[in-house]
């Protein structure tokens, strides 16, 4: 029979088990502290190591007690660096050593083998060896009766004899007990620190080991060294010589990365049709849904630390889609995934409980952040720009119009006007007075006028609107060339452009003029909103003098604006002054302002508020009303 075949095999856990303080991972204050401890002679008589599972606790312990009774050196002491060839030394590392009694603290919990193991022999000196070294292994297990009767021996043990504590849970180890040894805690190790400690073994068992295989290994071992290296056991035998990210992703069971990166985007762009189409694929391809959903979360997670610049990419197209999605979305999406996955365990379809929550996740996380940073660039006079859009939202209009504001400026403004103008160009001599009438009634009453107005005296103020539009659609000069050589502007259309252009840095006056139609009456000018747009009436009416004073340094004449008002607008008027209107809150001088751009700052919206005297406070909102002050509108 062949060696191949004779040699038993041993798991990478035992075989590539740390025997030396330098050969420990991840832990490097720990066995730097033990060292300086052993070189010094400060050696304590009882240590307790806490931390995860699979960190290296056992391991330190059974370095610490070779380095108590190593002989290799030749000094009749404790060494900071155990030589692993003496008997000592190969005797504790295979558990053999009589001298140094690994203790198994779940499976001795009653108080009599405690007192049979411990207690009975700690007064009897060694066999052989230098020290009497106990490790009591997941020490968290023993009764309160067994702590009670370990406690005097911890407390005050013979000079030969060192305890050597080591538990997962530290809370469960009575204070008592704690405070009678030295405490070392074993954090997790990173996936970087596995990551190299992979790529380190596979070099030394001539494995053909891709590097991020080697990270969905160490990513999946939860910090702990031993389970990365059992992953490892199962990536070599499930392999055919090579080991990848794809044949890792099969073993592990863990959903593709293209079909992760599909259901993100799908969250971000709510994108329903892209959700449903990745739930299809788990469906077909048979994943588990609480699998998916655990990889999805970390995909959230790791997307959340990739945006804010830690980390690397989780998937292909990170990088964009973190520039569409702030992190506070990335982190809303990733609690709430988190919080579905708990719901899905005890469902009794789970892909189909899965499906429907991701589906109300969708809909109730809203890019928040981002809103308010596009908002704050408008503010700012900056368009927007800097900042990514949300998902699923339009951006606001007053950026759309910035973008390119000569482009828009013929076609927005003046439809109503030229279609006036080519009318009066078409008709009759005789015509054209009923054609001029009616082009100025639907562009005074925003494009929505009825027989009945059709029949109304036609006013008088409107043709010369139309007669001024009709040579400036042939041909018109430039404004700007205007403003260059400093002449005052005595064109209407002309004078328009300017303010237009005089206007475009200002991102809500420009929206207004962008969304109305304006009509020249000589200094008199109109400005009218088609239907869908009479919100902009009131930040129109706040910037008015604005529009005025412009007028005026461009053209040296008052041109007085006013804004048409529709039947409806009237009645609402007339029935805003038959109910008794509250006053306007008035603001200390001084006081902040949101922006002086901003229109609705300015409006009195008083009179459509109504006291609720009438109504009686519920008792809840007295309490806070008496703290905070105020009253209640209805």
């Amino acid at each position: 029979m062949s060696e191949e075949n004779t040699t038993p095999y041993v798991s990478l856990a035992n075989k590539y088990r740390p025997q030396k303080f330098e050969d420990l991972v991840g832990q490097e204050s720990i066995s730097k502290t033990l060292q300086n401890a052993l070189r010094l002679g400060r050696i304590a008589h009882a240590y307790l190591f806490y931390g995860p599972r699979g960190c290296g606790k056992t391991t330190t312990a059974r370095i610490l007690a070779k380095a108590l009774n190593c002989t290799g050196h030749g000094n009749d002491k404790p060494t900071a660096e155990p030589c692993g060839q003496c008997p000592q030394c190969r005797e504790i590392a295979r558990s053999e050593d009589m001298d140094v009694l690994e203790l198994d603290a779940a499976s001795n919990t009653q108080v009599e083998k405690v007192r049979e193991a411990i207690i009975d022999t700690v007064a009897l000196a060694a066999s052989r060896d230098r020290y009497k070294v106990f490790i009591l292994d997941e020490v968290h297990m023993l009764s309160a009766s067994s702590f009670n009767a370990l406690l005097k021996t911890i407390e005050e043990p013979p000079q030969h004899v060192v305890f050597i504590l080591a538990t997962t849970e530290k809370h469960k180890v009575p204070a008592t007990i704690v405070s009678r040894c030295q405490t070392f805690r074993f954090r997790p190790m990173t996936s970087d620190e596995i990551t190299n400690h992979l790529m380190d073994l596979a070099e030394a068992e001539g494995l053909d080991l891709t590097e991020k295989a080697a990270r969905i290994i160490a990513k999946n071992a939860g910090g702990a060294m031993r389970d990365a290296l059992t992953l490892m056991d199962r990536a070599i035998a499930y392999s055919d010589g090579k080991i990848d990210d794809k044949l890792v992703g099969e073993m592990l069971g863990l959903t593709p990365q293209d079909l992760l990166s599909q259901t993100v985007g799908a969250l971000i762009d709510k994108d329903s049709a892209t959700l449903h189409g990745a739930f299809e694929t788990l469906r077909a391809e048979g994943f588990d849904a609480n699998a998916f959903l655990k990889d999805l979360k970390n995909a959230l997670g790791d997307l959340f630390y990739f945006s804010l610049g830690q980390g690397a990419a989780p998937f292909d197209g990170a990088q964009e889609m973190t520039a569409r999605a702030s992190a506070g979305l990335l982190a809303a999406l990733s609690r709430k995934v988190n919080k579905l996955a708990e719901e899905v365990k005890f469902s009794d379809n789970a892909l189909v409980s899965a499906e429907v929550g991701l589906f109300t996740v969708m809909d109730s996380c809203f890019d928040v952040d981002g809103f308010i940073r596009r908002l704050e660039a408008l503010e700012r006079g900056e368009g927007g720009n800097s900042v990514p859009p949300a998902s699923g939202a339009s951006r606001p209009a007053a950026v759309r119009k910035t973008a390119s504001p000569q482009a828009n400026t013929p076609q927005t403004h003046f439809s109503a006007s030229a279609a006036a103008a080519a009318d009066v160009q078409e008709n009759t001599a005789p015509e054209r007075k009923n054609g001029v009438a009616t082009a100025q009634r639907e562009t005074l009453s925003g494009g929505t006028h009825t027989s009945a107005q059709a029949k109304e005296p036609v006013p008088s103020v409107n043709v010369s609107a139309v007669a001024q539009a009709e040579p400036a659609a042939v041909s018109r000069p430039s404004a700007q060339a205007s403003s260059e050589t400093g002449a005052l502007i005595t064109d209407n259309r002309q004078l328009w452009d300017a303010l237009l252009k005089a206007f475009s840095g200002s991102p809500f006056v420009y929206d207004v003029m962008t969304n109305c139609s304006v009509h020249f009456d000589g200094d008199s000018w109109t400005i009218s909103f088609s239907k869908g747009k009479e919100f902009y009436k009131v930040p129109a009416q706040n910037k008015l003098p604005d529009l005025e004073k412009k007028a005026f340094k461009l053209s040296g004449r008052h041109i007085k604006f006013q804004i048409s008002v529709s039947a409806s607008a009237s009645a609402a008027q007339r029935s805003a002054v038959q109910t008794p209107a509250r006053p306007a809150p008035v603001f200390a001088a001084g006081s902040n302002r949101i922006s002086d751009e901003e229109p609705f700052v300015k409006a009195d919206f008083s009179a459509d508020i109504e006291p609720a005297s009438s109504k009686e406070v519920p008792e809840e909102l007295k309490g806070i009303l008496d703290i905070i002050g105020g009253e209640v509108l209805a």
